[in-house]
């Protein structure tokens, strides 16, 4: 299975640097977003959200987000991840298909 996938990825590098670089800003942007909402947690008093944060990052960082108002900028880092690494996956597999 391993050397299949190597072998489609490595036959389409042109397809899938692309969508390796589309994945892993998301990556980022969702990471990113949820250490901010643990800076955002932490800013407001709420420990105990901004300490799970920092420990989990996104895991707990999108529900706090999700929850208070205060985190819109976090939230909106995190839900452009998100798309992003859909987005990713999305045309992964539609290149998985294709080769």
């Amino acid at each position: 299975m391993q050397e299949e996938i190597l072998k489609v990825f490595l036959a389409n590098q042109w397809l899938t640097i692309p969508i390796f670089i589309i994945l892993v800003i998301g990556i980022t942007l969702f990471w990113f977003g949820g250490l901010m909402a643990a800076l955002t947690a932490l800013g407001n008093n709420r420990w105990g959200w901004g300490l799970s944060a920092i420990i989990l990052g996104p895991i707990t960082g999108f529900p706090y987000s999700l929850i208070y108002k205060e985190a819109s900028y976090p939230k909106s880092l995190m839900i452009k991840g998100l798309i992003f690494l859909l987005v990713g996956l999305v045309l992964g597999l539609i290149a998985w298909a294709i080769a």
